[in-house]
């Protein structure tokens, strides 16, 4: 299986979610990370976490789109495997959305992110009219104000795509997911029964419920 954390645009969140999910995940089933994001985060925040003696989530790296295509081709289902795609257009990320059995596309209500979701929807667009068949990811709302409660103007926006379906889960604004990233933990490692530890759990059953990982 293939979980893929794309959207090109920068700074949404999807290095973050990604870890969160891998670890999660990596409890139950056998997880791979492929980190295609030019600034490497995610290979970083798994060298913090060996540096703290937990176990590192093997990471997987290709020089081209084609590698990384063959490797889809050859997809297990007792496999997990989650990227964490590049905020910007390419080869890569166009493999990796293709790949995947289930694209997640984190956003926040900030206006720029509203824009670069629109120019994310014709990238799916172009793919779609490419496989013969609709490329739908699923909107994450994520790094909203916790004060925030009414989301209809956003889902408004959202749901009228045929290329967006929403997640019913949300993630916050909160302090503990950056510190628990800069130490290669998960939030749940770094604060159990926390706020963030529980969104973020939702988040996971969510997930964990569309892919049918038991």
């Amino acid at each position: 299986m293939i979980l893929t954390l794309s959207h090109q645009k920068g700074g949404v969140g999807k290095s973050t979610v990604a870890w969160n999910l891998a670890v999660s995940f990596s409890k139950i089933i056998d997880v791979r990370i492929i980190d295609l994001d030019t600034q490497r985060s995610l290979t970083v925040t798994n060298a913090l976490r060996q540096e703290q003696g937990l176990n590192p989530i093997a990471m997987l790296h290709f020089n081209t789109a084609e590698e990384l295509a063959e490797y889809a081709q050859n997809d297990s289902d007792d496999i997990l495997t989650i990227i964490d795609s590049g905020g910007f257009d390419s080869a890569y990320n166009r493999v990796a959305i293709i790949a995947s059995d289930l694209l997640i596309t984190p956003v926040s209500d900030k206006p720029f992110d509203l824009m670069g979701l629109q120019k994310y929807e014709e990238i799916l667009k172009s793919l779609s009219d490419i496989q013969g068949v609709i490329v739908k990811t699923h909107i994450l709302f994520n790094n909203i104000n916790p004060a925030m409660k009414r989301f209809g103007d956003l889902i408004e926006f959202i749901c009228m795509s045929e290329h967006f379906e929403l997640l019913t889960s949300v993630l916050r604004q909160r302090v503990d997911i950056a510190h628990s990233v800069g130490e290669g933990k998960s939030i749940k490692e770094y604060r159990i029964f926390s706020k963030a530890d529980q969104e973020m759990d939702e988040l996971f059953d969510e997930v964990k419920s569309i892919l049918n990982i038991k």
